[in-house]
């Protein structure tokens, strides 16, 4: 690409100024200088424009998709995700900005640890953040060393999937993050009535046995959460809300003014628990699929704004781990090359429309962290994809980028595929390929 192109043509989406309207933009130096009906071929050619003209012929231009929760394997992991694959499937996805979030296998919880992956991201041509564990090992005793990992970088510090059960710990962990600006992301479970739980609670689960977590665990982890970072003035995501209990508390802790961000993973948007009654091991993920009354209390929360982000929550997965009966197998599925996709189903169904299920993968997470990116207005990065709405595809994970082949959505069909991404004003992805 050269420093300075047009895209005309295009359906220009913008989900923070809420423009839907057909028109184009101007790019110089990584940077987008114009865009609106304005911006055409014909005025282009009479004002001597001597860049690379791109005809989207009608696709949807938007911003490139913020994934705030995303996770690769240990190096030398035989077969496993590197930033190579997961780059690769990110961009295939659309994804421009990409946070390494922490989990059991990855813990991230020192900033030496942050530096050595920040020292790999510099060639890659997404953005890659890293956000840091918020205590060692994420066992919930020890808090980790937050204000040097808020040096190297970290986006915000998490827990993973792990609770913490002493209250004197969050107490003080949020107190401590609080004095470096640092969101504190907590999946919202009780440590006890979570503990060990394969299924949400449902009548199948209870006939089949299945050690099972109730929605209320949600609004518990929530209240508490809430009601520490109005002790402390900490900053908190709640992070993959999943149930109607925990909308409710999430929303309640909003009304008392508190600083509180939260995200819900795709999958539990698009899927409920009898998705996951078959017992497949692809279908085992954390937190558990909800009732179909969660999945729309969340589509309800992604629409009234209470749910910031929306996240892929990639979590690739040795084959050994999933050739297990269900309650055996790991929890996790790979997801940034489906998520655009299956996002995209909502708009589809009429549950959302466009501009809504685009927000919380772009201009949402941009502004909770406050980031640069996220949205498509003059003087912002040119992180941008054009985006044929309508394409129809099936996802195979053995077709995808990424290594692995833990998908929930694997044999989903989907409308919707990227046709081109930029990122800094760069094509780094193009279905030409």
């Amino acid at each position: 690409m050269s420093e300075r192109f047009a895209i005309l043509n295009a359906r220009l989406v913008d989900p923070a100024s809420g423009r839907d309207e057909a028109g184009g933009l101007i790019v110089e130096h990584g940077v987008i200088t114009e865009l609106g009906q304005a911006v055409k071929g014909s005025r282009l050619v009479d004002d001597g424009f001597d860049g690379e003209m791109i005809d989207a012929r009608g696709a949807i231009l938007a911003p490139a998709l913020i994934d705030l929760r995303a996770a690769i394997e240990p190096a030398w992991t035989p077969g496993g995700e590197t930033l190579d694959s997961l780059v690769a499937a990110a961009s295939a996805g659309g994804i421009g900005t990409l946070v390494l979030a922490p989990n059991d296998a990855m813990a991230l919880d020192t900033p030496e640890t942050l530096r050595a992956f920040k020292s790999e991201f510099r060639p890659r041509p997404i953005r890659l953040h890293l956000a840091g564990g918020a205590t060692r090992d994420l066992a919930g005793e020890t808090m980790a060393e937050i204000g040097l990992m808020t040096e190297v970088g970290a986006l915000y510090v998490s827990q993973g999937d792990n609770a913490i059960a002493d209250t004197r710990v969050l107490r003080n962990l949020l107190s401590y993050a609080s004095g470096f600006e640092t969101f504190v992301a907590l999946r919202p479970c009780d440590a006890t009535l979570g503990a060990g739980a394969i299924a949400t609670e449902s009548e199948w689960a209870a006939r089949l046995g299945l050690a099972a977590e109730p929605s209320i665990t949600e609004r518990l982890a929530i209240d508490r959460a809430a009601a520490l970072a109005e002790l402390t003035g900490g900053k908190l995501i709640i992070d993959r809300v999943s149930t109607d209990e925990g909308c409710t508390a999430l929303a309640r802790a909003r009304r008392r003014g508190l600083e509180i961000g939260a995200t819900a993973a795709i999958a539990h948007l698009t899927l409920n628990d009898v998705d996951a009654a078959d017992l497949s091991a692809s279908k085992r993920i954390t937190p558990p699929l909800r009732g179909e009354e969660d999945r729309l209390a969340l589509v309800e929360a992604i629409r009234s704004g209470l749910i910031d982000a929306i996240v892929s929550d990639h979590r690739p997965l040795p084959d050994a781990t999933q050739d297990q009966p269900f309650g055996d197998a790991a929890p996790g599925s790979i997801g940034v090359e489906s998520l655009l996709g299956a996002l995209l189903g909502l708009v589809h169904d009429s549950q959302l429309d466009l501009i809504e299920a685009l927000r919380p993968v772009t201009s949402g997470p941009a502004d909770l962290l406050g980031l640069k990116q996220g949205r498509l207005e003059a003087g912002a990065p040119a992180d941008m994809a054009i985006i044929d709405g309508d394409a129809p595809w099936v996802f195979h994970a053995a077709d995808s980028h990424s290594n692995r082949r833990n998908a929930i959505f694997e044999g989903r069909r989907f409308q919707g595929q990227v046709l081109k991404l930029f990122v800094n004003g760069a094509m780094v992805f193009t279905s030409d390929n």
